[in-house]
């Protein structure tokens, strides 16, 4: 299952590659992509999962990362 999400707050191009990185290495994710220059966040899935509770787990992801950055649901 594949959720798309606008990411803001990444200060450069290297950052979101290592937030990419510590993404994909979260036990639901099957592959995690950053777009740097256009705010993008797809994060693929092994399973189905819940929306929100993903986008909890990016949040707390990129928190643990980062300060100032957002994830929110694509429309």
């Amino acid at each position: 299952m594949k959720v798309r999400f606008d990411i803001k707050g990444i200060d450069c191009p290297h950052c979101a590659m290592d937030l990419q990185k510590k993404m994909c290495s979260l036990e639901p994710v099957k592959e995690a992509t950053i777009n740097f220059a256009i705010g993008s966040l797809v994060v693929d899935t092994h399973d189905e999962c819940d929306e929100e509770e993903l986008l909890d787990l990016m949040q707390q992801c990129a928190d643990d990362f980062e300060d100032g950055i957002s994830i929110d649901l694509r429309d």
